[in-house]
Protein backbone atom coordinates (compact mmCIF):
# COMPACT_ATOMS: atom_id res chain seq x y z
CA UNK A 1 0.00 0.00 0.00
CA UNK A 2 1.32 2.99 -1.07
CA UNK A 3 0.96 6.60 0.54
CA UNK A 4 1.39 9.95 -0.80
CA UNK A 5 3.77 12.32 0.74
CA UNK A 6 3.95 16.21 0.42
CA UNK A 7 7.05 17.06 -2.20
CA UNK A 8 8.80 19.36 0.65
CA UNK A 9 8.51 16.41 3.26
CA UNK A 10 10.26 14.11 0.52
CA UNK A 11 13.06 16.69 -0.46
CA UNK A 12 14.07 17.26 2.98
CA UNK A 13 14.03 13.45 3.64
CA UNK A 14 16.51 12.74 0.57
CA UNK A 15 18.63 15.96 1.15
CA UNK A 16 18.88 14.18 4.85
CA UNK A 17 19.40 10.53 3.59
CA UNK A 18 22.62 11.89 0.97
CA UNK A 19 24.35 13.70 3.98
CA UNK A 20 24.32 10.76 6.39
CA UNK A 21 25.47 8.47 3.46
CA UNK A 22 28.21 11.95 2.43
CA UNK A 23 29.28 11.32 6.45
CA UNK A 24 29.46 7.78 6.72
CA UNK A 25 31.79 8.06 3.34
CA UNK A 26 33.80 10.50 4.96
CA UNK A 27 34.22 8.01 8.16
CA UNK A 28 35.01 5.33 6.05
CA UNK A 29 38.13 6.95 4.22
CA UNK A 30 39.38 8.16 7.99
CA UNK A 31 38.90 4.71 9.12
CA UNK A 32 40.80 3.34 5.88
CA UNK A 33 43.12 5.80 6.49
CA UNK A 34 43.99 5.50 10.02
CA UNK A 35 44.59 1.34 9.44
CA UNK A 36 46.38 1.79 6.94
CA UNK A 37 49.39 2.17 9.65
CA UNK A 38 47.94 -0.61 12.04
CA UNK A 39 49.33 -3.52 13.05
CA UNK A 40 48.06 -5.43 15.96
CA UNK A 41 49.13 -5.18 19.44
CA UNK A 42 51.99 -7.34 21.15
CA UNK A 43 51.21 -9.42 23.56
CA UNK A 44 50.97 -7.99 27.17
CA UNK A 45 54.25 -10.09 28.07
CA UNK A 46 56.58 -11.80 25.91
CA UNK A 47 58.53 -15.15 27.01
CA UNK A 48 57.69 -17.63 29.02
CA UNK A 49 54.42 -19.25 29.98
CA UNK A 50 54.65 -18.45 33.92
CA UNK A 51 54.95 -14.36 33.11
CA UNK A 52 51.82 -14.83 31.15
CA UNK A 53 49.70 -16.69 33.66
CA UNK A 54 51.56 -13.85 36.31
CA UNK A 55 49.62 -11.35 34.08
CA UNK A 56 46.59 -13.09 33.59
CA UNK A 57 45.71 -13.81 37.10
CA UNK A 58 46.65 -10.01 38.40
CA UNK A 59 43.95 -9.06 35.89
CA UNK A 60 41.40 -11.53 37.29
CA UNK A 61 42.40 -10.13 40.91
CA UNK A 62 41.80 -6.49 39.66
CA UNK A 63 38.66 -7.21 38.22
CA UNK A 64 37.30 -9.05 41.35
CA UNK A 65 37.98 -5.87 43.16
CA UNK A 66 36.10 -4.29 40.86
CA UNK A 67 33.03 -6.22 40.90
CA UNK A 68 33.21 -6.11 44.77
CA UNK A 69 33.29 -2.71 44.98
CA UNK A 70 30.84 -2.15 42.05
CA UNK A 71 28.47 -4.64 43.88
CA UNK A 72 28.64 -2.59 47.08
CA UNK A 73 27.94 0.65 46.03
CA UNK A 74 25.43 -0.60 44.22
CA UNK A 75 23.42 -2.65 47.13
CA UNK A 76 25.42 -1.58 50.49
CA UNK A 77 27.36 2.05 50.34
CA UNK A 78 25.41 3.99 47.65
CA UNK A 79 27.17 7.23 49.16
CA UNK A 80 30.40 5.41 50.02
CA UNK A 81 30.30 6.39 53.59
CA UNK A 82 32.52 3.40 54.43
CA UNK A 83 34.58 3.20 51.30
CA UNK A 84 33.11 -0.29 50.49
CA UNK A 85 33.11 1.66 47.18
CA UNK A 86 37.04 1.47 46.89
CA UNK A 87 38.06 -0.90 44.50
CA UNK A 88 41.34 -0.80 46.21
CA UNK A 89 40.17 -1.79 49.88
CA UNK A 90 39.18 -4.94 48.61
CA UNK A 91 41.51 -7.69 47.11
CA UNK A 92 40.82 -9.72 45.02
CA UNK A 93 41.21 -13.84 44.41
CA UNK A 94 41.93 -15.83 41.18
CA UNK A 95 38.71 -17.33 41.62
CA UNK A 96 36.59 -14.02 41.21
CA UNK A 97 36.20 -13.71 45.03
CA UNK A 98 37.08 -10.44 46.97
CA UNK A 99 37.45 -9.65 50.39
CA UNK A 100 37.29 -6.29 52.66
CA UNK A 101 38.90 -6.15 56.11
CA UNK A 102 36.61 -4.96 58.48
CA UNK A 103 38.70 -4.97 61.55
CA UNK A 104 38.37 -7.83 64.80
CA UNK A 105 38.89 -10.49 62.95
CA UNK A 106 36.18 -9.89 60.47
CA UNK A 107 35.67 -9.41 56.87
CA UNK A 108 33.46 -9.17 53.75
CA UNK A 109 33.33 -11.83 51.38
CA UNK A 110 32.00 -10.56 47.93
CA UNK A 111 31.35 -13.83 45.44
CA UNK A 112 30.18 -13.33 42.06
CA UNK A 113 27.82 -16.73 41.61
CA UNK A 114 28.07 -19.13 38.96
CA UNK A 115 25.57 -16.79 36.86
CA UNK A 116 28.34 -13.71 36.38
CA UNK A 117 31.22 -16.31 36.37
CA UNK A 118 29.48 -17.55 33.37
CA UNK A 119 30.16 -21.19 34.93
CA UNK A 120 28.95 -24.38 32.70
CA UNK A 121 27.08 -25.34 35.95
CA UNK A 122 25.59 -21.48 36.03
CA UNK A 123 22.93 -22.93 33.59
CA UNK A 124 21.34 -25.34 35.80
CA UNK A 125 22.19 -24.07 39.24
CA UNK A 126 21.86 -21.05 38.69
CA UNK A 127 23.43 -18.74 41.51
CA UNK A 128 24.15 -14.71 42.57
CA UNK A 129 26.50 -12.79 43.27
CA UNK A 130 26.65 -11.44 46.94
CA UNK A 131 28.48 -10.39 49.82
CA UNK A 132 28.27 -12.12 53.16
CA UNK A 133 30.34 -11.64 56.67
CA UNK A 134 32.97 -13.74 57.47
CA UNK A 135 34.03 -13.94 61.72
CA UNK A 136 37.46 -15.43 62.44
CA UNK A 137 35.91 -17.36 65.16
CA UNK A 138 33.21 -18.93 63.22
CA UNK A 139 33.31 -21.65 60.53
CA UNK A 140 33.35 -20.80 56.54
CA UNK A 141 30.26 -22.05 56.12
CA UNK A 142 28.59 -20.19 59.04
CA UNK A 143 28.49 -17.18 56.58
CA UNK A 144 25.85 -14.28 56.77
CA UNK A 145 24.69 -12.64 54.09
CA UNK A 146 24.83 -9.07 53.97
CA UNK A 147 21.64 -7.04 52.32
CA UNK A 148 22.09 -3.74 53.11
CA UNK A 149 23.99 -1.36 55.69
CA UNK A 150 21.47 -1.63 58.45
CA UNK A 151 21.54 -5.22 58.36
CA UNK A 152 25.77 -5.19 58.31
CA UNK A 153 25.71 -2.76 61.43
CA UNK A 154 23.24 -5.89 62.99
CA UNK A 155 25.69 -8.64 62.11
CA UNK A 156 28.28 -6.73 63.47
CA UNK A 157 26.56 -6.07 66.76
CA UNK A 158 26.47 -2.55 66.52
CA UNK A 159 23.10 -2.48 68.67
CA UNK A 160 25.49 -2.50 71.47
CA UNK A 161 27.24 0.39 70.81
CA UNK A 162 26.23 3.31 72.93
CA UNK A 163 25.90 6.42 70.14
CA UNK A 164 25.43 9.01 73.15
CA UNK A 165 27.49 11.34 73.71
CA UNK A 166 29.70 11.36 76.58
CA UNK A 167 29.31 13.51 80.06
CA UNK A 168 31.81 16.12 80.53
CA UNK A 169 34.86 14.92 82.28
CA UNK A 170 34.57 11.40 81.22
CA UNK A 171 36.82 9.73 79.26
CA UNK A 172 35.72 8.56 75.95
Amino acid sequence: MFRLIRTATWTETRRRLLDTECELEAAVTILAAQAAGWEPPQPPVDGDLAAVLRHVDTGVRDEAEMHAADYAEKHLDQENTLGLALAERWTGYPDGSAVHYLGDGRWLHYHPGRTKLRTSRSHYFAEPERICLLDSHSSSRDLSPVASLPALLELLGAHYIDYRAPRVGQPA
